[in-house]
């Protein structure tokens, strides 16, 4: 059946449905001026700070070794500008344990003299067995980031200590090369972790 003749029936009935396959359309026309401009918005989070050009962020660099086997290496003072928002600390160094068989040493952060609890402890470990007399050096990175601090000033600490179920070993942070702390203030998750 034919567009035009449904239409004329349908009219004919007293509705009026348009086609969409009508006949009578013409060519599309030029676009039209644009519009007045809208006000500036407030951002899509309240809870979040205006963004800015400069980011809260802190290096700590440092070129000496530290022998401890237990205790801080090194602090780095950070001043977090928001309650909501997140810490992300990264440590990178050489670091080695020796002369031992079957052991373990940790370097973790601590923030104000406590591990942090959301979402977990910001930790790595190095085990080493079957090599009694190696004295590896080693770079490595322990990174993560703390979601429950509070806005002021605090004392980021990397630490060295023992695994759990392990004894005090010979361990060595910083061995020939420049050790640093990053610390960077982030907005909250948007997953929740």
């Amino acid at each position: 059946m034919n567009s035009w003749f449904l239409a004329a029936l349908i009219v004919t009935a007293g509705v009026f449905i348009p086609s969409t396959e009508s006949a009578c359309s013409g060519p599309k026309g030029p676009v039209g001026p644009d519009g007045a401009a809208g006000s500036k918005g407030t951002g899509t989070n309240d809870n979040w700070y205006v963004v800015t050009q400069s980011r809260n962020w802190r290096q700590c660099a440092w070129n000496y070794a530290d022998g401890r086997d237990s205790g801080v290496i090194y602090t780095c003072q950070f001043t977090k500008e928001h309650a909501n928002t997140a810490l992300y600390v990264q440590y990178n160094a050489v670091m080695r344990i020796c002369c031992c068989h079957g052991c373990c040493t940790r370097w973790y952060f601590t923030f104000d003299g406590s591990e942090c609890s959301a979402p977990n402890k910001i930790e790595g470990v190095v085990y080493m067995a079957n090599y009694y007399n190696a004295d590896l050096h080693r770079y490595r990175k322990v990174q993560g980031y703390c979601t429950n601090l509070g806005a002021g000033t605090i004392n980021v600490a990397v630490n060295v200590g023992t695994c759990s179920g392990y004894g005090y070993y010979d361990a060595y942070s910083g061995w020939n090369s420049v050790s640093r702390i990053i610390i960077e203030e982030v907005p909250p998750s948007p997953y929740g972790d």
